[in-house]
């Protein structure tokens, strides 16, 4: 434009650059071939390249990379460039966040109204070394252990087919409170309990005071049978777990029940839901 303005004899070279807010040593610069644009397209080629080779890098790992292979550009057009390419590091996509309502934990005022489960992982001592993840199932209204099991992984058809011998011989009940841990939020949980008429009752992520009752029966059952031993197989687990299980419910008091134990409690107050 300025080249067609002079040969128009219209005016300056100087006056053209100040009217266009163009500097005059850029403008003879680029007269004498220098494309700095040019240069740019093959800031961005190395660029890419180096990102593609190193995905974690962020920019200040890659521009003093190319420093060190002898590129001495500026970081500020460097980085001009690494905008333009939008070469940022990218956050992995996340799914959406689960938002419950607050719900108070509230224990139900009949037997086998509401249950609560939950999971609790610990690790048997063999020649593999495996893990172990045991169910705990409980009454809320009556504080009784209903089924507590180790698993060397407990999937949602696993989950659905403990509820129903649970179901089998306890009958349903009117809720059950759980967690949002991947088995509990599944498609096949959420179908079993619509076809047995029962609500799931999911805590707010991140709030397990919500479900304190299978907490504190978790806290139990840890302190008072899994740090005792060292297991030396899932049966040899599963075996001390139920032992324990039977204890808890016909021998240990509970103070929020006046001191009795699971058992008496439900013999002494035969309000069952159904």
């Amino acid at each position: 434009m300025i080249d067609q303005i002079k040969m128009q004899g219209l005016c300056s070279i100087r006056r053209c650059c100040g009217v266009l807010g163009f500097r005059r040593q850029t403008y003879y610069k680029r007269k004498r071939g220098h494309r700095p644009e040019q240069e740019d397209d093959h800031i961005a080629v190395l660029l890419h390249q180096t990102t593609k080779r190193f995905v974690a890098w962020g920019f200040w790992l890659v521009f003093h990379f190319l420093r060190r292979q002898g590129y001495e550009w500026n970081h500020k057009r460097v980085y001009r460039v690494w905008k333009q390419e939008k070469l940022n590091l990218r956050l992995p996509v996340q799914r959406p966040k689960i938002r419950r309502v607050y719900q108070d934990l509230i224990a139900p005022d009949g037997i086998n109204e509401g249950w609560a489960m939950d999971f609790v992982s610990d690790w048997t001592v063999g020649l593999n070394k495996e893990a172990a993840r045991i169910i705990n199932i409980m009454d809320e209204g009556s504080r009784k252990a209903l089924w507590t099991q180790a698993y060397r992984s407990i999937s949602a058809k696993t989950l659905t087919s403990v509820l129903d011998k649970v179901v089998e011989y306890r009958g349903c009940p009117k809720y059950i409170r759980c967690d949002n841990g991947p088995e509990f939020i599944s498609k096949q949980l959420a179908q079993w309990a619509e076809k047995q008429q029962i609500e799931l009752k999911f805590i707010q992520p991140g709030k397990p005071s919500q479900n304190g009752l299978i907490e504190r029966l978790n806290k139990t059952l840890r302190v008072e049978c899994l740090n005792l031993h060292w297991f030396k197989s899932l049966e040899l687990l599963n075996q001390s777990i139920q032992n324990w299980s039977v204890q808890y419910n016909s021998q240990r008091p509970h103070q929020n029940l006046k001191f009795c134990t699971p058992d008496e409690y439900e013999t002494n107050n035969q309000i069952f839901y159904y």
